[in-house]
């Protein structure tokens, strides 16, 4: 008959502290090497800020420099239907994977209705011209806004309140527009290319043209 022989506690006591310190060991470097919560944030906000966008571009001899000096990581880009495009420029779009757009003359069923859809960049009207496109492309032609963009916001909002008697709202992102729609019953939308680059511009007015109708 086997005896039957005893466990020294000592011994279990260190055999599992052992184990339990490896578990500990494993746990504390898979935090080490995960991304806490914060920096997920910041992550998805750079990718999102990197994220390919469209942009406009007014100028009417584009150049490679025109191309190069674009900022952000544009995939595509609209120019005037009378631009000159160099053979430089092209190879730059190409270089960077920007497929050049000339804008064209919507048919009148394809336009928004400006008696209730009014685009407007006095400074660069191929840039609205563009946005409307955008629009007519989501199949987006009615609705009811006053839109207006611009690099000088502050300067519009002061203008377009005082001679012109708008309730008018500067946006400059995207939560500015629910914001503002609840406060005030705007009449007219400034928005600030400053901040927005073309693809929020588009979303902006996609989401403001169905937020608040004109009195």
């Amino acid at each position: 008959m086997k005896t039957q022989q005893k466990r020294d506690p000592n011994q279990v006591a260190t055999g599992d502290s052992a184990q339990v310190a490896e578990i500990v060991r494993q746990v504390l470097g898979r935090l080490a090497t995960a991304p806490d919560s914060a920096s997920t944030a910041r992550n998805l906000e750079k990718t999102d800020e990197q994220t390919a966008t469209a942009a406009a571009i007014t100028h009417k001899i584009i150049t490679a420099q025109t191309i190069q000096e674009l900022s952000g990581q544009p995939s595509q880009v609209f120019v005037s239907p009378t631009a000159v495009i160099t053979p430089a420029a092209r190879d730059e779009a190409r270089h960077r994977k920007i497929a050049i757009q000339r804008t064209v003359q919507l048919s009148p069923e394809q336009r928004p209705d400006h008696q209730r859809l009014e685009i407007s960049d006095y400074a660069q009207p191929e840039r609205a011209e563009a946005v409307r496109q955008q629009l007519a492309i989501r199949g987006i032609t009615t609705g009811t806004a006053k839109i207006v963009l611009t690099d000088t916001p502050a300067r519009e909002v002061h203008f377009q309140c005082t001679r012109n008697n708008e309730t008018a709202v500067m946006i400059g992102a995207y939560s500015d527009i629910r914001r503002f729609s609840e406060e005030l019953s705007p009449t007219l939308w400034v928005l600030d290319m400053k901040r927005l680059n073309f693809s929020a511009a588009v979303n902006a007015a996609v989401h403001i043209s169905s937020t608040r109708n004109i009195d």
